[in-house]
């Protein structure tokens, strides 16, 4: 599966480059008649976890001493139906293994594998505001479509490792975000931007109804390449559901243009390559796990 991602990922940069305007992100939306376009890898692993009350254990310590890995795939697109509301749509693909090192010899070897489509994601967004902030409202539809593959007559193979809880969902988010000039001297200016996101999301088969959060910042030390870190996560409202979890986790990386003027939503020509380096740094009854990620943004 991860060859079948990277020739999809090399055809969409070959269309990407063939009709190049500009890239988005955030609160900014999509000019009338445009279509952004994201692909989206993440390939992330975990030895830890964190328990129900927020606690680190290492699983290193464990009998069972086990690891777990999960690639993420996603291609995403926003179409402007005006310059100010866009029609959103993605795909989320996911594998995942699951291996047990320590083990008592009468137990025998434990390794897992499941993979599946595990969302169909539609909303819309709508900005109303472009100054002195930019500020937008987003709706999402997240479907469960079905997932897993049954190996053998163990029932185990159909839900370790866990690759989602099953459950659609209803989001709303209310974004902002600000590009501006930060004063380093009387005579230097450095390009900035900052992005902020929450909301609420609802979910159904006995799955805890939680609150997104999003802020990002970064700055241009050079004209075509962005630095930039965020924190990413959400956070569980008790009492909304039996099946808990919450995380937070926190990415750097860089962008770099290799087309265009402004990797935010101002306008011009734009195709982008996206790094990002993160790591969970809090949680509960979650994966304490680091990832790599890689996106290629481009609209035409």
């Amino acid at each position: 599966m991860i060859r079948q991602a990277m020739f999809t990922l090399v055809v969409f940069i070959f269309v990407s480059l063939m009709g190049i305007e500009a890239a988005f992100a955030g609160a900014w939306t999509v000019p009338k008649d445009h279509v952004w376009a994201e692909y989206y890898m993440k390939w992330n692993y975990s030895k830890d976890t964190y328990n129900e009350s927020g606690d680190f254990t290492s699983n290193g310590n464990h009998v069972k001493n086990f690891r777990s890995q999960e690639f993420v795939m996603e291609p995403k697109i926003e179409f402007g139906i005006t310059d100010y509301l866009n029609f959103l749509y993605s795909m989320e693909y996911k594998e995942a293994h699951y291996k047990e090192y320590d083990r008592p010899d009468s137990w025998g070897p434990f390794a897992r594998k499941n993979n599946g489509l595990t969302n169909i994601k539609i909303g819309g967004k709508w900005r109303f505001l472009e100054k002195p902030l930019v500020m937008s409202l987003q709706g999402k539809v997240f479907i469960y479509p079905g997932y897993g593959i049954y190996h053998g007559d163990d029932p185990a193979y159909t839900n370790q490792p866990s690759i989602g809880y099953g459950d659609d969902a209803f989001e709303l988010r209310w974004l902002m975000g600000q590009s501006f000039q930060f004063p380093i001297t009387s005579k230097m200016k450095l390009p900035v931007y900052w992005g902020a996101e929450t909301g609420y999301r609802w979910r159904t088969r006995h799955v805890c109804n939680d609150i997104p959060y999003f802020v990002e910042c970064g700055f241009w030390p050079s004209a075509y390449f962005l630095v930039k870190t965020e924190l990413d996560g959400y956070k569980c409202h008790a009492g909304t559901g039996s099946i808990k979890e919450s995380y937070g986790i926190w990415r750097i990386g860089g962008v770099w243009q290799v087309f265009g003027d402004s990797v935010l939503r101002e306008g011009g020509k734009m195709f982008n390559i996206e790094f990002q380096y993160g790591m969970t740094v809090w949680g509960k009854n979650t994966n304490r796990a680091q990832e790599w990620v890689l996106k290629v943004q481009t609209q035409f």
